[in-house]
């Protein structure tokens, strides 16, 4: 057992089969210039704040995709007439009193960051949740803009399944892919165990994840790629 455990590390390690996973997905969307795009607004999708780590010790820990956040704040105040919305409440099944919209907006408040065209939805659990609540959230506040064209913002590994669900829901979307972790120049025996280990279960989780939302309806396409904005719908 210890030679096979052994032999598939250094087979990951010398052939970066997570890594090749991950670039695929990263570079089906390319982020655009938003200076020449039309759009009513912004969603930013949740997976940055460490839940655990809040619900033990009360921190706000960027432990992962705090390009998201970053992003947030950067077209806030770049486009303060146009509202931008975070989304998410928790990614665990079982309901454990944490919401990472509701953690990020007191943060923000607390920091001086936060802006008046800040929304935050509160509740979804999941990436569909989100497409159906910001949804519902922006018929109910803004239903002049519910047909228009919003940036979605999440990282690029996930952009591909993140679109591919927004646009079942019914949205015009336009991605903004941030946070890619991998380079164009894939080379071989970089001898990173933990490295692989750590890509090969991210872009598993994310190929995993394109199948199961196709094979359950919850996205009309396995691999989502770009479109034209006037049909993407």
């Amino acid at each position: 057992m210890l030679v096979g455990v052994s032999a598939i590390s250094l087979l990951i390690t010398v052939i970066p089969v997570g890594a090749f996973l991950l670039h695929r997905l990263e570079t089906r969307f390319e982020q655009p210039d938003l200076t020449e795009m039309d759009f009513a607004g912004v969603i930013v999708l949740s997976g940055t704040i460490a839940g655990t780590s809040y619900l033990k010790r009360g921190e706000v820990q960027f432990l992962t995709a705090p390009d998201r956040i970053f992003t947030m704040l950067r077209l806030a105040n770049q486009h303060p007439e146009k509202p931008i919305i975070f989304t998410g409440k928790d990614g665990v099944l079982i309901d454990r009193g944490f919401s990472e919209a509701e953690v990020l907006r007191k943060w923000l408040s607390d920091s001086r960051l936060l802006t008046q065209n800040m929304h935050f939805e509160t509740k979804a659990r999941n990436t569909h949740e989100n497409a159906l609540n910001t949804k519902g959230m922006v018929s109910s506040l803004w239903p002049e803009n519910s047909q228009k064209p919003w940036v979605l913002v999440t990282s690029a590994d996930h952009m591909p399944r993140a679109v591919g669900v927004f646009r079942k829901a019914g949205w015009k979307i336009i991605a903004y892919p941030v946070g890619r972790i991998t380079s164009d120049d894939l080379h071989l025996a970089s001898l990173n165990v933990s490295g692989g280990i750590k890509s090969l279960s991210r872009g598993l989780r994310e190929w995993v994840g394109l199948t199961a939302y196709y094979w359950t309806g919850r996205t009309d396409e396995w691999f989502p790629g770009p479109k034209s904005v006037a049909t993407d719908n």
